[in-house]
């Protein structure tokens, strides 16, 4: 059965909560998906990853885009940590909640790459 990857981040939601953590989206982290990064995800040069991080979907990006999501990945990791410190979860859960989050939230047009890393658009 293929799975689509909202259904993937949706059990990642309920495995956390299962393990005895909830997640909601924070100011810091509506901050590190970061307004910078939406004229790139829609143009779609940058991408967002199942595990919670954005990714350059374009080899010829410029340095200035790679920088971008470097340091927009940095606050999220710093996030996905705190939070998996104050709810006894793992962080790489925490940035699976967030995934599912971040996409939810993202406009059509934007690109999103599940596990298995396969890209979907989102309609």
């Amino acid at each position: 059965m293929k799975k689509t990857l909202s259904s993937i981040l949706t059990a990642a939601a309920l495995c956390l909560t299962a393990a005895g953590g909830t997640v909601a989206l924070t100011t810091t982290v509506a901050h590190a998906q970061a307004k910078p990064l939406d004229a790139p995800r829609s143009s779609g040069v940058v991408g967002e990853r199942y595990d919670g991080y954005a990714v350059v979907r374009d080899s010829s990006a410029p340095a200035e885009i790679r920088k971008l999501v470097e340091g927009t990945n940095a606050e999220r990791r710093k996030v996905y940590t705190e939070q998996a410190t104050a709810k006894g979860a793992p962080a790489e859960e925490v940035g699976k909640v967030y995934a599912g989050q971040i996409m939810s939230a993202a406009p059509a047009g934007w690109w999103f790459q599940g596990a298995d890393g396969t890209w979907v658009q989102k309609k």
